[in-house]
């Protein structure tokens, strides 16, 4: 195909280089490309399998953000109407059609398509025939007007034959600004090839970045609250929404400090500080245990935690009461909140210069308390609770929603479907490298698009870092050069495109569902689990709750 001459602003394309079955339908594509802008879209050659219909293909679909969606059938070769029926001769031969019979199939299998996946209710859509190597007169076919028909003189107008079309319809165009990136990310998947990961992920990720930001809204809601807890499930931005609390409050001139639990997320927040001015940064990134240091005292290890008799409570509590004013801070922001100690709340709020008044903005799910129960905070705080996952695709969160309590909002764009690996238990580490060597080698992803991690033991590669390696180890992932290896805990609130997941057992035999939770979800795109027969027929038939 030629390259294309586009206009300055051209509308996004899928797949990025198509390739067409004919010329006709080339032109066509070029024909709509030079009326359309960079906020609408263009799929070609869409495949979709449905139950009532069949297999689907579809030559066009043309996303118009102030209209909605247009199915174009385009036939090549010459075109007649014998008094019955449409009549395609090329160099097959000659033979009947039934274009508009074809194009209506085709509007309705992507109508019902996007419906099932969003929650928009119906999407404006119709539909048109392309003759472009053909002068068509009006031949009064009830089945296919002329005004749905656009033959060779029509083709430069196509795009306006299309908006005059739309705008006679009854029902209205969509009213969300988000509508074209939401289908985008559900027909993505059925326009690229196999090797075309990447785009796959470019459009997964733009639509998961546009709802993230979204999250913003939440914070005006609430910003009159000084104390609030926002829980919520994997994958509804959490983390994201505690780094830009604490953003705002420094902008306000207060001293900010930034805890989490872990350090893998933690280190996710002190990236993110460093793409900040220098003014408006937080003063304080770190985990609680970096924070205890920083008091001059400890919080131990959790192999040594205990809510009813916390060894490390009256060193914390006495830190903090000694804690000189300049070194207290205006508001705390706290990721992973479910958990923190009782003695560790405590701690914060003698920490902060006004103790029972200063800001605290906490973040959690309650699902994710892997490493045992905890106790929340004392005194009140403004409840709101995040019902949707958008971060993880469809198919991983639909799987994952199956292991928590609460209801899930699945906003998640269509990607690759869950792969299982069934194994002996001794033989997940070495069926999990597997996954690895065919997901680089032979399916062409990046290997730092890829974590490889474990529900109980390291993998050898994670187990060779010491812990005065731990910032190397964590910046290997940042760089996103290599494939990361780790556990599901320290991944907690971390994210990558493909995720093979080698379930090795368990520490605790009743926290296995929320461990499952917690790794099921670390996959954005792809997910692999390795595991027993009876582990994968777990996660396949979902939780016992």
């Amino acid at each position: 195909m030629a390259p294309l001459e586009l206009n300055p602003m051209p509308p996004r394309i899928f797949p990025t280089n198509p390739n067409f079955r004919s010329s006709a339908e080339e032109e066509v594509f070029k024909a709509v490309l030079g009326s359309l802008s960079e906020n609408d879209a263009v799929f070609c050659n869409l495949e979709i399998s449905t139950h009532d219909r069949g297999e689907i293909e579809i030559d066009l679909v043309l996303l118009i953000a102030d209209r909605g969606c247009v199915i174009v059938e385009t036939k090549g070769g010459h075109i007649t109407f014998d008094g019955e029926s449409w009549v395609q001769s090329d160099a097959k031969g000659s033979r009947k059609i039934k274009p508009a019979q074809q194009a209506r199939k085709n509007m309705f299998s992507i109508k019902d398509y996007i419906r099932n996946r969003w929650s928009q209710g119906n999407l404006k859509t119709d539909w048109i025939v392309a003759f472009p190597g053909n002068r068509v007169p009006d031949v009064n076919d009830k089945n296919l007007p002329r005004y749905r028909i656009v033959d060779k003189n029509d083709l430069p107008n196509i795009i306006s034959t299309i908006r005059s079309n739309m705008d006679s319809l009854m029902s209205s165009a969509p009213t969300s600004p988000l509508w074209v990136d939401a289908v985008i990310s559900h027909l993505t998947p059925l326009a690229a090839s196999d090797a075309d990961r990447a785009s796959v992920l470019g459009g997964t990720l733009d639509y998961i970045k546009t709802l993230t930001h979204e999250r913003a809204q939440l914070l005006a809601q609430i910003s009159e609250n000084t104390r609030y807890y926002v829980r919520g499930p994997a994958g509804s931005g959490k983390s994201w929404l505690a780094f830009e609390q604490a953003k705002r409050w420094s902008k306000e001139g207060l001293k900010v400090g930034i805890i989490t639990f872990n350090r893998g997320i933690t280190t996710y927040m002190q990236n993110k500080v460093l793409e900040l001015e220098v003014d408006s940064r937080p003063s304080w990134v770190g985990t609680f245990h970096n924070f205890a240091n920083y008091l001059g005292t400890t919080a131990g290890s959790p192999g040594n935690y205990d809510e009813e008799n916390d060894i490390y409570a009256e060193s914390l509590i006495s830190a903090a009461t000694r804690l000189g004013d300049e070194a207290r801070f205006d508001a705390f922001v706290v990721d992973e909140a479910q958990d923190f100690m009782s003695s560790w709340w405590k701690t914060l709020d003698l920490s902060l210069r006004e103790p029972g008044k200063g800001r605290l903005a906490l973040f959690g799910d309650d699902q994710q308390k892997i490493f045992g129960t905890r106790k929340g905070p004392e005194g009140f705080f403004a409840r709101f609770s995040l019902d949707d996952n958008i971060r993880n695709s469809r198919q991983i969160g639909e799987l994952a929603s199956a292991f928590t309590s609460r209801g899930v909002t699945i906003r998640g764009p269509n990607s690759f479907p869950v792969e299982y690996i069934e194994c002996n238990e001794s033989e997940v580490i070495d069926m999990a490298d597997d996954a690895v060597e065919r997901l680089t080698d032979k399916e062409i992803w990046q290997p730092g698009e890829i974590a490889l991690l474990t529900t109980k033991e390291r993998h050898p590669v994670h187990a060779a870092f010491t812990t005065r390696q731990r910032d190397s180890y964590w910046q290997e992932f940042w760089n996103g050069d290599s494939v990361f290896y780790g556990t599901v805990g320290g991944f907690k609130g971390l994210e990558r495109p493909v995720v093979v997941l080698a379930i090795n057992g368990f520490h605790n035999s009743e926290d296995f569902e929320d461990f499952l939770y917690v790794g099921l979800t670390r996959a954005r795109d792809k997910l692999i689990v390795v595991g027993t027969k009876d582990v994968c027929k777990t996660i396949k038939g979902g939780s016992s709750r």
